[in-house]
C-alpha cells in the first residue's frame, strides 16, 4: 500500500479537473463548545438546510439549523409536554428520519418501568417542535428474561422507514414471557404510517399453531404503503419432540390483513445468536434478508447468509456468502497469513437492482478489570468491504487496517443502528462515551471509494514511538483520516490538517450524515489545540 503525503498538491497542479472530482473539499461551520455527553446527529435536509440535534442531560434536546450557505440561522431547545427531556438516562432514541421534509425523532422513555414510545416532529427552518405524539407502550420491563440456545426474547420498540418513500412502521415487540393479563395474539403489534403520520394499518404478529412461544427480533422493512416485512427467530425453552429449538421466520403484513403471514426458513433450524437486515428490492420485486449467524462460521465459512424471498414469502434461494477476494486482499495488504477475513457485517448498502455493498469489521470481545459495569470491552478492528453482484459474488473488495477499543459490547449491524441514530445513555462517565467516535464510514463515487475513521495519533506515521501497535481508546489520541482508493491505489488524506502531538482533529462518526445525491458527507469535527477544544459542523464534498 502506498501512503502518498503530497497527493492533494500534486493533483491540483497536474490535473485540476481530476482533483475536483476526487479530492474531498471541506467547508467548516462556526465553532461552538465541544459536546461532552449525550448523543449528536446531523441531518442534511432536502431543502438544503442541515440540522444538528444534540441530546444531553443538561439541555435535553437542542436543535441548531444551518442554511445552504453553511450559516447558522436558528437554535432552539425542544420543550415537550409528553416526553421528559431532562430524564435522558431513561430515554432511548430509536430512529431519526426526514419525513415529509421535516426532522422526525422517535424515542422511548421508561415511565415507572413502562417503555412509552413518542414521536417528535420538528420544523426544518427553525428547529422548533411542531407536534408530539404518544404512539403506545409496552408492558413493564420487570419480567423474567428468556434466553435459550443463544436466543434472547426481545422486549423493545423499533421503527424503520422505507428508503424509497416516507412511509414507515413502528413495532411494539413483546416476544418475552406471557404475563397473566397478556393476549398472545396482541403482544406483538406493528403500526404502519403514511408520510403525513396518518396510521394506515395495524397488524398483529403471532403464529396460529403456537409452534414457538418466544421471539427474538431481527429486523423490519417497509415497502411504501403496500407491505411491512419482518424477520424474527422463534424459539422455545423446551424442545417439542424432534422439532428444533428455534427457526428464523420471515413474515409479511399486507394491507388487507390484520395479521402477519409467516414462512419458516427450514434450513435455519437450531440457529442461535442471529442478527440481520431486510430490504425490499423494487426493480426485482424481491426481499433480501441478510442473516449473520456466528455459530455457523466454521472451516472458513462466513456464517453470513443472503436470502432472496418473493413478495409472497416464498424463499427463492439462500446462499452462504464467501469472500475469497477480500481474504486475498487482507493477506496481501494487511499481512494476514493463510486465514480468511472474518469480519462481522455492520451495514448493507442495497441498490434498487439487488446489488449491494457489505460493510464489515472485525469484532473481538474481552473482559478487563473488576468493575462489573465496565468490565466488558470490544476491539473494533480491520475494515472489510465487499461490493456484491445480484447473486452475492464479489465484484470488488477493500481492506484497511484499523485498531480501536470501546468499553462495552459492540454487536453486528452497529453501523446500521448508528446511521438511524439508535442510542441509549449507558455511560455516566463522559470519558467512556467514545462509541460515537469509533468504527468507520464508507463513501463511494464514480471512479473512487473512501474509507473514513479516527486513528491513533502515534500510528499515522511509521516512525511512531511504540513498537507494538495499541488500540485507539481515548479520543484525545485520535486524528481523522480518509483513505482514498483510486486507479488501483490507496492514498491517505488528512482533510483538516496534518496531525501533531499538540494539535489534532477528530470526528463524531455517529453524528455523520451522507447525502448520496449531492455527494456531501456532514459530520461534527472536534479540533484540539493543547487543552483547548472546539466543535463545528464539517461538510465534506466528494
Amino acid at each position: 500500500m502506498n501512503y502518498i503525503k503530497s497527493v492533494v498538491l500534486f493533483f491540483f497542479f497536474i490535473c485540476p479537473a481530476a482533483c475536483l472530482a476526487q479530492v474531498p473539499i471541506v467547508t467548516l461551520g462556526p465553532a461552538v463548545e465541544e459536546p461532552l455527553d449525550g448523543w449528536d446527529k446531523l441531518m442534511q435536509l432536502k431543502n438544503g438546510n442541515t440540522c444538528w440535534l444534540h441530546f444531553s442531560k443538561k439541555e435535553g434536546l437542542r436543535v441548531s439549523v444551518y442554511d445552504h450557505k453553511r450559516e447558522l440561522i436558528a437554535t432552539d431547545s425542544v420543550v415537550s409536554s409528553l416526553w421528559n427531556a431532562t430524564d435522558i438516562e431513561s430515554t432511548e432514541i430509536d430512529g431519526i428520519y426526514e419525513i415529509n421534509g421535516q426532522p422526525v425523532v422517535f424515542l422511548q422513555q421508561l415511565v415507572k418501568y413502562i417503555p412509552v414510545f413518542f414521536r417528535l416532529v420538528l420544523d426544518p427552518q427553525s428547529g422548533k417542535l411542531i407536534r408530539e405524539d404518544r404512539l403506545g407502550e409496552l408492558p413493564s420491563v420487570q419480567h423474567r428474561s428468556v434466553y435459550v440456545q443463544e436466543n434472547l426474547a426481545t422486549h423493545d420498540c423499533y421503527v424503520e422507514k422505507d428508503p424509497n418513500s416516507d412511509y414507515y412502521a413502528v413495532a411494539f415487540f413483546n416476544g418475552t414471557e406471557i404475563q397473566r393479563n397478556d393476549s398472545v395474539r396482541e403482544r406483538i403489534r406493528v403500526l404502519h404510517f403514511s408520510p403525513s403520520h396518518e396510521l394506515i394499518h395495524t397488524g398483529f404478529y403471532y403464529l396460529p399453531d403456537s409452534s414457538y412461544s418466544y421471539f427474538s427480533y431481527i429486523h423490519m422493512s417497509v415497502q411504501g404503503k403496500e407491505k411491512v416485512y419482518m424477520g424474527t427467530v422463534g424459539f422455545n425453552t423446551k424442545r417439542k419432540g424432534s422439532e428444533p429449538w428455534s427457526k428464523v421466520i420471515f413474515s409479511a403484513l399486507s394491507p388487507d390483513s390484520a395479521t402477519f403471514a409467516h414462512r419458516e426458513l427450514d434450513y435455519t433450524a437450531n440457529y442461535g445468536d442471529v442478527s440481520g437486515y431486510l430490504q425490499y428490492v423494487p426493480l426485482r420485486d424481491e426481499i433480501r434478508m441478510l442473516l449473520n449467524v456466528p455459530g455457523q462460521r466454521s472451516d472458513g465459512s462466513s456464517g453470513i447468509f443472503m436470502n432472496t424471498l418473493l413478495a409472497s414469502g416464498k424463499l427463492r434461494k439462500h446462499v452462504q456468502l464467501s469472500f475469497p477476494e477480500l481474504s486475498r486482499n487482507a493477506q496481501i495488504n494487511l499481512g494476514y497469513k493463510d486465514e480468511p477475513y472474518k469480519g462481522a457485517p455492520q451495514r448493507v448498502l442495497m441498490e434498487p437492482d439487488g446489488k449491494c455493498t457489505l460493510l464489515m469489521e472485525t469484532l473481538t470481545r474481552f473482559k478487563q478489570g473488576n468493575n462489573q459495569i465496565n468490565k466488558l470491552h470490544t476491539n473494533m478492528g480491520d475494515v472489510g468491504i465487499a461490493l456484491l453482484d445480484t447473486a452475492g459474488r464479489e465484484d470488488e473488495t477493500l481492506a484497511v487496517t484499523k485498531y480501536q477499543s470501546i468499553t462495552g459490547i459492540c454487536e453486528p449491524f452497529y453501523q446500521h443502528r448508528r446511521a438511524k441514530s439508535e442510542w441509549v445513555f449507558r455511560n455516566k462517565i463522559a470519558a467512556l462515551n467514545t462509541n460515537t467516535y469509533l468504527s468507520y464510514d464508507f463513501v463511494r463515487i464514480p471512479n473512487a471509494s473512501f474509507v473514513l475513521f479516527n486513528d491513533y495519533l502515534q500510528y499515522l506515521d511509521t516512525g511512531g514511538q511504540d513498537k507494538v501497535k495499541k488500540p485507539l481508546k481515548y479520543i484525545n489520541d485520535a486524528n481523522f483520516v480518509c483513505y482514498r482508493f483510486y486507479n488501483g491505489k490507496m492514498e491517505r488524506l488528512f482533510l483538516f490538517g496534518n496531525p501533531e502531538v499538540t494539535k489534532g482533529y477528530y470526528c463524531m462518526m455517529g453524528a455523520a450524515d451522507y447525502d448520496n445525491a449531492k455527494r456531501v458527507y456532514a459530520t461534527v469535527m472536534i479540533s484540539r489545540k493543547g487543552t483547548e477544544k472546539k466543535a463545528c459542523v464539517a461538510w465534506v464534498q466528494f
